[in-house]
Formats: C-alpha cells, sequence, structure tokens
C-alpha cells in the first residue's frame, strides 16, 4: 500500500492529504471497506482532514497452492515516536500539546498569565494524558507449533484459527482456511459437515477482516442456502453477515436480517417501528419489577445459561443493539428490557453483560438514575471478569471454535483467549461505560485515559468498530471537557489508529465510517476555531452531512449538527444559531444518553435564551403587524428557552459534575433579560468560577464573553473590559485562535448588533412553519 503524503503547515493541527495522494488512498481503501457501491465511493475521503504522516507497508504475495508463510518482526513494539529527542523532553499537557504548539499568527494573548501549550493550571498533572502511542502484537511463528498444518483439512482449520489471533496476520489465516475448503472439495458436506461448515463459516468472516467482500458473500451465501442445515448451525454465517452490515452502516438491513434470525429462531420478535414513550415506561416498569433490588454482585451471581438456542437469541439481541441506536432509537430501550428479562430468567451469557450495560445507559439517559446505571455497569463488568468473557466470546478446541453462547467450558479442552471474528469484549465495554454511563456521575477528563486505552486494545485484535467508538468518545470528551486544541500528539494519535486499519501491505478488517466521519468533524471543528483553512480537496460539514443522510444514521447527523452550533455559538452567530436549531428539528433521540445529548440541551437554551432578547428588541422597531409576529416569536423561544433550562436543572440535582457551570450561565442569561440585575451578575461570577474549578477553559471563555456583553449592556464598562479580557486570555489558552482574533478587532460584538428585519423574519416564519 503506498503511503498517504499530506501537507503540513507550521500549525499542527493543519492537515491535508493531496488529490494525487487521496486517489492513491482511495484505490487502496476500496478493498477495506465493507460497504455498498455508494459508500466505498466515499471512503476517499476517510481521515482526509486528519492523517499527516505515514509509513510504507510492503504487501505479502500470498499462494493459495503453497503453505502460508507468516513473517516475524524483529521487534514486537511499534510506537508513535516524537521526531527529535527535544519532543521527547518537553512538558506535555492534558493532549500532549508541547508548549511552541502556537498558532502561527495571533490568537494568543502576549499579556495573558497562562498562554497555549503549557501546562496550565487548569490542566494540571493530574488530568495528564501521555503522548499516545500503540504497540502492534507481536507475530507468532505458527509453523514451529502447528505439526502438519497442511496435510488435513482440519489441521489447516485449526492454523487458520490460531492465525487470525492476530490481526496482522488475517491473510495468512484465510489462506489456511481456504487450503482446507480446497482439499475438503464440495463433498465435504457429506463426508464431513461440521468440519465444512466452520471452514466455511470462518473463511467467511476472514474474508470480512481483510476486506475482501465477494469472497465473503460467496461463502456466506453457500451456507445460508443449504437446505439440509438447521438454523443453529447457520447462526454463526448470519452472525457475520449481521456484523458486516453494520460496519457499512447498513443498520435498517442488519435490522430486518436480525428480526428473521429471531423469528427462525422461534423467539419472541420486536417488530421494526417506532414506540410511544408510554410503551416505553410500561416495559420499563416490569424490568425494574423483575430485577428488584439486586444488587452486581447478585446479578453477576445467577445461574449460566444452558438453553443454546435462548444464547443465540441474546446474541442476535446483542447486535441489534447498535442498529436499534442508530436506525430506530426508541425500538432501542425495548430490546434492552426483553434482554434483561430474558437473563434473569434464562441465566447469563457473554451478551448478558451487554444487556445490563445497557439498561444502565437507559438508566442514566432516560430515567435520571445514574447511580443505579452504575450499579448496572458494575453487574456487567463482574460477569465479564467472573466467567474470563474480557478474553473472548470462543475458546480454540481440538475440533475448532467452542463459542460462549450457553454453558461453561470443559477444562479439558485446549483454552486459548481467542478473540477471532467476535467483537474484543472489554473494547466495546470501555466505550459503552466511559462514553454512556460514567459522564453522567464523574468529570469527562477521567475518561480519557480509559477510552485511549479503549482504542489501543480494540485495535490489536482487529474490532475496528469498538476502536472507533472508544477514539471518537475520546476527542469529544476532549473537546468537551476544554482541553487545549490542536497539537501534533493528536494527529499522532489518529496516525496510529489509521497505522492499524492497514496491517497486511493494503488489507483491512473494516472502516467504521460513522466513527471516521464523526473523527472528521472534530478536527473541522478544530480547524474553525483555529483559523486554519480547509484545503480545497476536502470534505466540509456539508459534505459530511449529506454522507450521514445518504447513509441514515442518525446519531452521526446529530452529532454532525451539533459541533456546528456549538462553533456558532462560540463565534456569536446567534441567528443562524437558531437558524439551524430549528432545521435540525429534534436530535435527543438520536443522541441518547451521550455527552453530546446534554451539551445540545445546554446550546439549545443558550440559543433560545438569546432568540428572545432578538425578538423583544424587535418590539419597539417594526411596524405593528410584525411586531404580532415579534411576540409570538419571543414566546415561543422563551418557552422553548424554559424546556431546556428544566432539563439541565435536573441533571444538575443529580449532581452531575459536568454541567453545574453551565447551569449557572443559563440561569445569568435568564436573568439579564428579565432585568435581574443582582441576580444575573451572581451567576455570572458562579458560572465563570466554577468552570475554572472544573477545568472546562472554553466555557469559562464563553461565560466571561456573555457576561462582559451583559456589562456593557448596563453601562458598567470596566467590568466589561474585565470580562472581556479574561474571555480572550481563556480563549487563547484554549488555542481558539480565530475567535481571539475576532475579539480583538471588533468593535461591536454580536449581541451588541441589532438583528436585521429580514434575518428575523426568517426565523419567524421558521419557527411558525
Amino acid at each position: 500500500m503506498a503511503s498517504i503524503r499530506c501537507r503540513s503547515s507550521k500549525d499542527s493541527s493543519s492537515w491535508s492529504c493531496s488529490k494525487s495522494d487521496r486517489s492513491t488512498y482511495s484505490s487502496s481503501s476500496k478493498s477495506k471497506a465493507v460497504s455498498n457501491g455508494s459508500n466505498e465511493s466515499e471512503m476517499k475521503y476517510l481521515s482526509a482532514s486528519m492523517v499527516s504522516r505515514m509509513a510504507d507497508t510492503p504487501e505479502e504475495a500470498h499462494d493459495y497452492g503453497t503453505i502460508p508463510t507468516i513473517t516475524s518482526h524483529d521487534s514486537s513494539l511499534e510506537e508513535v515516536k516524537c521526531s527529535s529527542e527535544s519532543d521527547i523532553e518537553t512538558s506535555y499537557d492534558t493532549l500532549g500539546l508541547r508548549s511552541r504548539d502556537k498558532p502561527t499568527s495571533g490568537g494568543v494573548a502576549g499579556d495573558a498569565a497562562k498562554s497555549i501549550g503549557g501546562v496550565s493550571e487548569i490542566t494540571e498533572p493530574r488530568h495528564y494524558v501521555p503522548t499516545p502511542s500503540i504497540s502492534v502484537p507481536q507475530e507468532m511463528n505458527l509453523l514451529e507449533t502447528t505439526i502438519k498444518a497442511n496435510s488435513t483439512p482440519k489441521a489447516n482449520l485449526l492454523a487458520g484459527l490460531r492465525a487470525a489471533d492476530h490481526p496482522e496476520q488475517y491473510v495468512a489465516a484465510a489462506e489456511y482456511l481456504a487450503l482446507g475448503r480446497k482439499q475438503i472439495g464440495p463433498s465435504g458436506w457429506e463426508t464431513d459437515r461440521s468440519l465444512t461448515l466452520q471452514l466455511y463459516s470462518e473463511g467467511a468472516n476472514l474474508a470480512y477482516r481483510t476486506g475482501d467482500t465477494n469472497t465473503m458473500n460467496i461463502l456466506l451465501d453457500e451456507v445460508i442456502s443449504r437446505p439440509d442445515l438447521t438454523i443453529m448451525e447457520k447462526f454463526r454465517a448470519y452472525e457475520i453477515r449481521i456484523i458486516a452490515r453494520q460496519s457499512s452502516d447498513q443498520f435498517r438491513e442488519s435490522l430486518t436480517l436480525g428480526i428473521d434470525v429471531l423469528k427462525q429462531l422461534g423467539l419472541p420478535l420486536l417488530k421494526d417501528k417506532p414506540r410511544s414513550i408510554i410503551s416505553i415506561v410500561f416495559e420499563y416498569v416490569k424490568t425494574k419489577r423483575a430485577l428488584g433490588t439486586r444488587t452486581a454482585e447478585e446479578l453477576a451471581s445467577l445461574p449460566r445459561l444452558t438453553d443454546e438456542r435462548i444464547g443465540m437469541g441474546l446474541r442476535i439481541s446483542e447486535l441489534l443493539l447498535t442498529s436499534c441506536y442508530q436506525a430506530q432509537p426508541t425500538m432501542f430501550a425495548l430490546l434492552v428490557f426483553q434482554m434483561v428479562r430474558a437473563t434473569l430468567k434464562h441465566g447469563i451469557n457473554v451478551s448478558s453483560s451487554d444487556a445490563f450495560i445497557s439498561y444502565g445507559i437507559i438508566l442514566c439517559g432516560a430515567f435520571r438514575e445514574p447511580q443505579r446505571g452504575r450499579e448496572m455497569a458494575k453487574a456487567g463488568q463482574l460477569i465479564l471478569e467472573k466467567y474470563e468473557f474480557k478474553k473472548s466470546r470462543a475458546t480454540l478446541g481440538a475440533d475448532g471454535l467452542i463459542y460462549y453462547w450457553t454453558a461453561p467450558l470443559l477444562d479439558t479442552l485446549l483454552r486459548e483467549g481467542h478473540h477471532l471474528g467476535v467483537e474484543f469484549v472489554e473494547s466495546r465495554f470501555i466505550y459503552a461505560v466511559e462514553g454512556l454511563i460514567h459522564h453522567w456521575s464523574k468529570p469527562l477528563r477521567d475518561s480519557l485515559e480509559p477510552l485511549r486505552e479503549g482504542n489501543r486494545l480494540g485495535m490489536e485484535c482487529g474490532d475496528i468498530e469498538s476502536a472507533g467508538f472508544n477514539l471518537d468518545f475520546y476527542l469529544a470528551r476532549a473537546y468537551y471537557s476544554g482541553c487545549q486544541i490542536g497539537g501534533k500528539a493528536v494527529t499522532e494519535f489518529i496516525d496510529g489508529h489509521i497505522k492499524y486499519q492497514n496491517i497486511e501491505g493494503g488489507h483491512s478488517q473494516r472502516f467504521h465510517i460513522t466513527s471516521e466521519l464523526d473523527i472528521e468533524s472534530y478536527f473541522l471543528a478544530f480547524k474553525k476555531l483555529r483559523g486554519v483553512e480547509i484545503q480545497e480537496d476536502e470534505r466540509d460539514f456539508d459534505g459530511i452531512l449529506a454522507v450521514a443522510n445518504q447513509i441514515g444514521n442518525k446519531s452521526l447527523l446529530g452529532n454532525i449538527y451539533l459541533i456546528q452550533l456549538d462553533l456558532k455559538v462560540f463565534f456569536g452567530e446567534w441567528e443562524e444559531a437558531a437558524e439551524m436549531l430549528h432545521s435540525a428539528g429534534n436530535v435527543q433521540d438520536a443522541l441518547f444518553a451521550k455527552y453530546s445529548g446534554v451539551r445540545w440541551t445546554i446550546l439549545e437554551a443558550l440559543i433560545s435564551i438569546q432568540a428572545t432578547r432578538f425578538s423583544k428588541k424587535m418590539l419597539t422597531s417594526w411596524k405593528w403587524r410584525q411586531r404580532a409576529y415579534a411576540m409570538l416569536t419571543s414566546w415561543k423561544w422563551r418557552q422553548r428557552a424554559y424546556a431546556s433550562v428544566k432539563r439541565v436543572r435536573g441533571w444538575a440535582k443529580k449532581k452531575n459534575p459536568n454541567i453545574l457551570h453551565n447551569l449557572h450561565l443559563l440561569d445569568a442569561e435568564l436573568a439579564s433579560v428579565e432585568g435581574k440585575k443582582k441576580k444575573a451578575i451572581s451567576h455570572y461570577r458562579d458560572a465563570i468560577d466554577m468552570a475554572e474549578k472544573n477545568g472546562f477553559l472554553q466555557d469559562q471563555a464563553l461565560s466571561s464573553e456573555l457576561a462582559s456583553l451583559y456589562f456593557d449592556s448596563i453601562g458598567d464598562t470596566r467590568q466589561m473590559s474585565i470580562h472581556r479580557e479574561n474571555a480572550i486570555r481563556c480563549y487563547s489558552e484554549w488555542g481558539a485562535t480565530a475567535k481571539v482574533e475576532q475579539l480583538r478587532t471588533r468593535t461591536a460584538l454580536p449581541t451588541t448588533v441589532q438583528p436585521s428585519t429580514s434575518a428575523m423574519t426568517t426565523c419567524t416564519k421558521t419557527i411558525f412553519t
């Protein structure tokens, strides 16, 4: 595979690939994406604004008619290294930023007590995260331990399964199984059906892992179409097909297929349709009663599941959780409730951990029970540890793979923590718990190191989906928790991520499109805040939105809208923000349980308050007919603001440490609109102090900026100047070069500008359409 050569300016956050390099990358990545034709055409853009350096990786040719050879590297670890010794010895901040990683022009206040790049009082050492580096797992020389590896189909199956325990050996593993299929021939279905079934099913999985979708589909069709096989024998093939469809963001198709498998297993079905709040609450009450007051330890001590059919049903339901979350969010809760009650009735298997963790996500995100939610997450963790599920979903025995669907494995079997063809459970566990549960009750920055580890674990075993979600959550947490933006270490982290997706010299397990596009969106935000123009051949937010609409991913759509809304608030583009807030519609379901959903509600409240202020100003300047529209608009925005603030207040009552400063800012803005001077001043002060105390640097800057505007409006020029300079200092330390330049050069700031009649008319018509 040719390397991806990218231009890099002195500003380390400015990365982009040239068109010629992009085309080279596109052609080599087509074989990597498990996707339909339209998705393959989009892959050429993935990571375009993220990757800065890649090393050439030689491709190794394999001959299907000979013994596959597996080479070993001279060293077992490869690290993402700094460019010089001085880089290594320089102190790092939260994201590994060096003190020399400063904007190239302007944006850093010369007289600021703190400036971008150094280890600041806010991002003190207790929040330190080392410069990201990822270790490549050491390859094994399997020929030394596998005797007569090519003499029989069974020997080739076992050799291939052992090789597949290492992602860098996926191609060699696929060749072992291909040789085994060639040896056993078409008559294998009659002479040794069990062996042939594994050669085809696991061969399809390895074809999927290496991006060979044609071979994968041929092998899966062969298994699924055979009338002499039972649904339980076809189960593994169905499982692989569902995973492959999800990896290409075909969530609707995977949901339909999964429901069909449950039907064939003779298990209770859920209809693929949106559900009402009443039905969700009803099922929640049933599940809550079934659980009672059981502790995490009591749940982990439930009997082990022994019904293989029920175990398979739980596994399919577990897979469908991802599809429901992305394509049918209201169905997600009902599926979780069904899984929890099935576990209580029939016993525990590996999917039970996901059931309890997902139930914890619902408790935190929908029913404001963060402590009980963490108890459910603990139950999931104990189940994984008790039965060693963290190592694998399957064990390699003398006759092939034995899955953890039902009873415990016998001690006499060969036990090797084998991860072939299944999600690496620990990586998935980390992003689910750290990304969707813990942020309700602990600081965002506490999740940074676990999420980075989750990304590493997922990459090591080839679970690109979980690795991508961990990286996605990592960047989101770094951004929303106030860590300094930009810096070389972030690009090195992305380089390591991309490097793992190109193991075996051009073959890749899969690209997970959703997380890659999310990551690309955050880097676009970094560029806008740093004042770095995107390159001509790079995709902007509209381009990413087009892809999200094309694949029908509601969660991705909501996150892209959120990032854009966040930028508009920081740059004071309130009128555009109000229009986008309405045009985006209700994204709460799509951002369910994520901190992104919390942030959306906070921004919704801020924008609605600003729109209320604009509407009130229009009452004194418009003609009487237009005043009627302005009054209605003001009332509509006010009601929306109050509803959003009420939700934030409800979360704050549960002691969420990540939103208290935002609640003070919202109360200050409401008080300023209502003319309550003392209350407004008090809440602005508390918002700034609490944001500084908890390390939310960007929110400290925003609160200071809005406070300066308020003092300006009441004629207190001294306080206005103090808070404005504090905003500049904080934005500067955060690394928002473009925002600092805006504050330095503007004589009239956004909220003091009289909104245009045409703009407000558009907003008014939009609201009542």
